[in-house]
């Protein structure tokens, strides 16, 4: 259903469609403070939270991920009911068919990095993203081959912020031993967020939350995060 797109070298093609403004995305960053106090802490020992349920994380692990997805989804339609609106817009016309937000699911949500000097080392996982595997879905009717990722970037360090990306698709997943050495084997690039600008993949190429570098005590990265499947005539859309 995705339109043609162009390539990063011989990496998975990677969309950027400009979303929001400055000023708007200002705006989204001063409300998510007010709601601090509904954060989840994901690390003991890093200053990393999301607001919403994240299935990657809660689905996996918590059978109350649809109780806990329906809370979190009153609270962000209730503050960000215009966002979802545009958002849905744009991807509507980006993949040239109707989206749905599946309330089944946690609506897409926020991760949230607040400055931390571990954080300009590459700590994060390197993954692929296969959070549907976690969710239940109208098998007969669900392309499972083709899903999409997305990242809205809210907030960014000074110094910026981005996607370590390796050119190994899922097909070629080994074990985790082996997934190093492919790792090694593959050159590292990496592409640039711009605040205000979504960035939409098939999140099937190996990726990584790419490290800050020279962060200031006031820097933070937030971005609204979440994927889609195309089942029942539409993009269902969730985190």
């Amino acid at each position: 259903m995705m339109k043609p797109s162009t390539q990063i070298d011989a990496f998975q093609t990677f969309h950027s469609i400009p979303m929001l403004s400055e000023s708007e995305c200002q705006t989204i960053r001063s409300v998510i403070y007010e709601l601090k106090q509904d954060w989840t802490r994901r690390n003991p020992f890093l200053p990393f939270y999301t607001l919403g349920a994240a299935s990657y994380l809660d689905a996996a692990e918590n059978e109350q991920y649809p109780q806990s997805a329906q809370r979190s989804n009153l609270l962000l339609s209730s503050r960000f009911a215009w966002l979802y609106q545009r958002l849905g817009t744009v991807l509507a016309q980006h993949l040239g068919a109707p989206i749905n937000y599946n309330h089944s699911f946690a609506l897409p949500g926020f991760h949230i990095y607040l400055s931390c000097v571990l954080f300009e080392f590459p700590i994060a996982s390197i993954h692929i993203d296969l959070q549907y595997q976690q969710l239940q879905w109208d098998a007969e009717d669900t392309n499972f081959t083709n899903p999409i990722s997305f990242t809205l970037p809210i907030s960014l360090p000074q110094s910026g912020g981005g996607l370590n990306v390796w050119n190994v698709e899922q097909s070629e997943m080994p074990d985790s031993a082996a997934l190093q050495q492919l790792i090694q084997s593959r050159e590292q690039r990496f592409y640039p967020y711009e605040i205000g600008s979504l960035v939409v993949h098939s999140g099937l190429t190996l990726h990584q939350a790419a490290p800050g570098s020279n962060l200031k005590p006031d820097d933070d990265r937030i971005t609204l995060q979440g994927h889609g499947l195309f089942s029942r005539g539409c993009w269902q859309l969730y985190w």
